[in-house]
C-alpha cells in the first residue's frame, strides 16, 4: 500500500477512535455540543466587538487572541511526555491504535506521526474552526468581511500549529536529552530578556503568524509553515517510545515513603504511592511546568501590553493569586493521567478515597509551587506589601477550584470537562468568584483596607464552599467504578 494512503487511513481510523472513546465516556450529545458552545461564545464576543474595539486597537486584539491560541497549542502539545503512557495504557479491555507496533510490523514513528496529525485535525476542528465560525456568523451584524474572517482562520491555525509543534519538540527533547531541552528553554528566555532589556525588537516581530496577521506578507506564511514542519520533523525523529523492552529496577521505597507521609494518617500509603508514581514516571517537572508555565506566560504578556505597548494595564499580586487558583486545575488533571486505576477495582479501595488522595497530593504541590511563584513575583513587581493577602487568595481559590473540579469530575477530569454540562457547571462555580477577585484587585491599590476586608470575606466563603464540596464527593462518587 502507498505509504501516504496508509497514513491517511490511519489518521481517519484514529479520528474515529477518538470520537468513539470520548463519546463513550461523556456521551455522544455532550461530545458534539462542545464545539457548539465555543461557537456560541465566539458569536457573543463577536457581537460585542464594536465596544471592544473602542477600548483596544484592532492590532492589540489580534495580539491577545493569537497569544491565547499559541498558549493553547503549547498546552496540548506535550505528546512525548506521555507518549509511552498513551501507547501502553488501556481503558479496561480497550487497546488504542497507537499500540499497533507491539503486534504488527509497522514503525512506531509512522503511528505516532498519524497520532500527531490526528490530534492537530481534532483540536483545530473541535475548537479553532468553531471559534472563527462564531465570528463569521456575526458578519450580517458587524460588517466583518468574509475574506478577513477566512484570513483570521488561517493565521489562528498557524499560531496553534506553531504552539503545538514547538511544545511537541520541547517534550521530545525533555524525554531524550534534558540538556538540549534546558538549552532550548534558556535560548527562549534570552530572546525574551533581550527584547525587554535592549528594546531593539519586540516579541511579536519574532512570531510569523502574528506578523502575517499584521502585514499579510506571504513571506511570514512561508516562515510559519517552515517552522511548524521543522519543529514537527525534529520532534518525530527524536521521540523516544519503547515497547516491551524497557526494564527498570528500583529500591523498595513504599514503606520509607509511607513513613514520610505518616502525618496524612490513613491516607499515608496512598500518598506514598502517588508521590512514587510522580517521581518514577518523570511527571513531576511537567506538572510544575503545566502550573507555572501559563502564569509566567500571563506575566510576560501583561508586562508586554503595559510596558511595551503602553496600554493602561497593571495586574497586581491579588490578580495573579486568583489566576493561580484557576490554573491549579492543570495539576489535578495531570495527577489523573499518572496511571490507569483499573487495578483498584479488585482491591478494597473506593473511588472516593483515591479522589481525596489526589486532592491531598494536589494541595501539597500547589501550596509549595504557588508560594514560591508569588514570592518571586512580589519581588519582581515590587509588591512585597501585598504578598500576605496574595497568599491567602491563592490558597483559598486553589482549594476551592480544585475541590469543585474533583466533585464534578472525580478521576476523569480530562474527559468530563469536555462534557458541556459539566463544563457549564464548572464555569458557574469558578468564574463568578474569579471575576469578583479580579475586580477587587483593581480597587486594591486605591482603597486597600476596604478591598482587603471584602477579599478576606470572599476567601472565607470559598473555604466554606470547599468543605461542602469535599463532603459531597462521597455522595457523588461513592458507588462509582474504576472501570470506564
Amino acid at each position: 500500500m502507498n505509504p501516504v494512503i496508509r497514513d491517511l487511513k490511519l489518521i481517519r481510523l484514529m479520528m474515529s477512535e477518538e470520537r468513539r472513546l470520548n463519546a463513550a465516556m461523556i456521551g455522544k450529545a455532550q461530545f458534539s455540543l462542545f464545539p457548539v458552545m465555543i461557537l456560541l461564545m465566539a458569536f457573543v464576543i463577536g457581537l460585542s466587538s464594536r465596544q471592544l474595539l473602542n477600548a483596544l486597537p484592532i492590532d492589540q486584539v489580534y495580539l491577545i487572541l493569537h497569544s491565547i491560541i499559541i498558549l493553547y497549542g503549547l498546552a496540548v502539545g506535550g505528546f512525548a511526555l506521555f507518549g509511552e503512557r498513551i501507547a501502553q495504557k488501556r481503558f479496561g479491555e480497550v487497546a488504542l491504535l497507537l499500540e499497533t507496533p507491539t503486534i504488527q510490523p509497522i514503525d512506531f514513528r509512522h503511528m505516532f506521526l498519524a497520532f500527531y496529525v490526528k490530534d492537530i485535525v481534532y483540536y483545530i476542528t473541535y475548537s479553532i474552526i468553531p471559534l472563527v465560525a462564531g465570528i463569521a456568523l456575526t458578519i450580517p451584524f458587524t460588517g466583518f468581511r468574509i475574506a478577513s474572517v477566512l484570513f483570521l482562520l488561517l493565521t489562528l491555525s498557524l499560531s496553534f500549529l506553531l504552539g503545538i509543534s514547538f511544545s511537541f519538540l520541547l517534550s521530545s527533547l525533555y524525554v531524550r536529552w534534558k540538556v538540549a531541552f534546558a538549552a532550548t528553554i534558556g535560548a527562549v528566555l534570552i530572546v525574551v530578556a533581550g527584547g525587554y532589556l535592549t528594546g531593539i525588537y519586540n516579541l511579536p516581530q519574532l512570531v510569523p503568524p502574528i506578523m502575517l496577521q499584521r502585514t499579510g506578507d506571504p513571506l511570514f506564511l512561508l516562515l510559519s509553515v517552515a517552522l511548524v514542519i521543522a519543529f514537527s520533523i525534529v520532534a518525530i525523529a527524536t521521540i523516544k517510545v519503547r515497547f516491551g523492552v524497557r526494564t527498570e529496577s528500583y529500591d523498595a521505597r513504599m514503606l520509607p515513603t509511607t513513613s514520610v507521609f505518616r502525618f496524612f494518617g490513613s491516607y499515608s500509603a496512598f500518598m506514598a504511592k502517588e508521590w512514587i508514581d510522580l517521581r518514577r514516571s518523570g511527571t513531576l517537572m511537567p506538572v510544575i511546568g503545566a502550573y507555572v508555565g501559563p502564569l509566567a506566560f500571563l506575566a510576560v504578556l501583561f508586562w508586554f501590553l503595559g510596558d511595551v505597548l503602553l496600554l493602561p494595564l497593571h495586574f497586581n499580586m491579588v490578580f495573579f493569586a486568583a489566576m493561580i487558583g484557576f490554573f491549579g486545575v492543570s495539576i489535578y488533571g495531570w495527577l489523573n493521567l499518572l496511571d490507569t486505576t483499573t487495578f483498584f477495582e479488585v482491591l478494597p479501595v473506593s473511588v472516593v478515597r483515591l479522589v481525596k488522595t489526589k486532592l491531598l497530593m494536589f494541595s501539597m504541590l500547589a501550596a509549595s509551587i504557588s508560594t514560591v511563584f508569588l514570592v518571586i513575583l512580589s519581588v519582581i513587581q515590587a509588591e512585597l506589601h501585598m504578598l500576605w493577602i496574595s497568599l491567602i487568595v491563592a490558597y483559598c481559590t486553589t482549594t476551592y477550584t480544585v475541590s469543585s473540579t474533583a466533585y464534578l469530575t472525580g478521576l476523569r477530569t480530562n474527559s468530563y470537562l469536555f462534557d458541556p454540562r459539566v463544563l457549564l457547571k464548572f464555569a458557574a462555580v469558578v468564574i463568578p468568584p474569579l471575576v469578583v477577585l479580579t475586580i477587587l484587585s483593581f480597587y486594591y491599590i486605591g482603597d486597600p483596607l476596604v478591598s482587603a476586608i471584602i477579599i478576606l470575606a470572599l476567601s472565607a466563603t470559598l473555604v466554606a464552599a470547599t468543605l461542602v464540596f469535599c463532603r459531597r464527593i462521597g455522595e457523588k462518587w461513592g458507588r462509582e467504578s474504576f472501570v470506564f
